[in-house]
């Protein structure tokens, strides 16, 4: 078994290429594509998932500071598919959204390097995970990662024909 410190530094890695694919996938794609196909037809559209991704990078970085700076605190859960429609998410510029995101990450990354090693196990209750910490934010932050990832392939392959 790896050093947690090594796994720590992979998952730091990888939120650092995570960032990186999504960038591709927006240079490559036109904002009437990115605003108009959805996720099985009626779901987000590639904007809206990467609002999300930009907006919970901040949600993501609150839990982090609450959970080194207070005892044990309830952290916050907010309902994404709210955020999206009272944020106008399909409205905003994918350009735009992405370099924001850029930002948000940065901050994010920066307040985890400088986490001591001796307060990853600091923990937060979290209204769904319960016990839940430092470590168990980041592992969930590269999942939530990949599995928008995945979505935002998923809708884009809508723009193909289906046979």
């Amino acid at each position: 078994m790896q050093p947690m410190t090594t796994v720590r530094n992979w998952q730091l890695d990888m939120l650092r290429k995570n960032l990186k694919v999504v960038g591709h996938i927006v240079e490559n794609t036109s904002q009437a594509d990115a605003s108009t196909y959805r996720d099985g037809g009626d779901g987000w559209t590639v904007v809206e998932v990467v609002c999300h991704l930009r907006d919970w990078e901040i949600l993501f970085l609150e839990r982090a500071r609450m959970t080194m700076t207070q005892e044990f605190p309830t952290l916050p859960n907010p309902n994404p598919t709210e955020a999206a429609l009272e944020r106008e998410y399909n409205t905003q510029n994918l350009q735009s959204v992405y370099a924001e995101w850029q930002r948000n990450r940065d901050l994010f990354l920066n307040f985890l390097d400088s986490i001591a090693e001796t307060d990853w196990e600091r923990a937060a209750d979290h209204p769904v995970r319960g016990h839940f910490t430092l470590n168990d934010q980041l592992l969930l932050t590269a999942w939530h990662d990949v599995n928008h990832i995945e979505q935002i392939t998923h809708i884009l392959d809508e723009r193909k024909p289906h046979r």
